[in-house]
């Protein structure tokens, strides 16, 4: 995270996270990295669904984080 705003629903955003990883049959691994990378990107915004973005945003963020392109 770049900054902490409201921890309300990251471990919802957590569980999206893992769930679409899986979804898109991800190894463990994988899912997992975009599980926390969920959670980082809500903890930045307040509410529980305020945050906005698209896939190509959340891939950006992640190849920046984990130093791998997703699928």
């Amino acid at each position: 995270e770049r900054r902490i705003t409201d921890p309300t629903g990251c471990g919802d955003a957590y569980r999206a996270g893992l769930i679409f990883g899986l979804m898109r049959d991800c190894d463990w691994a994988t899912a997992g990295r975009m599980a926390s990378l969920m959670g980082a990107l809500k903890i930045e915004c307040p509410g529980t669904q305020n945050q906005r973005f698209d896939y190509a945003e959340f891939a950006e963020q992640f190849r920046q984080q984990f130093g791998y392109v997703l699928d």
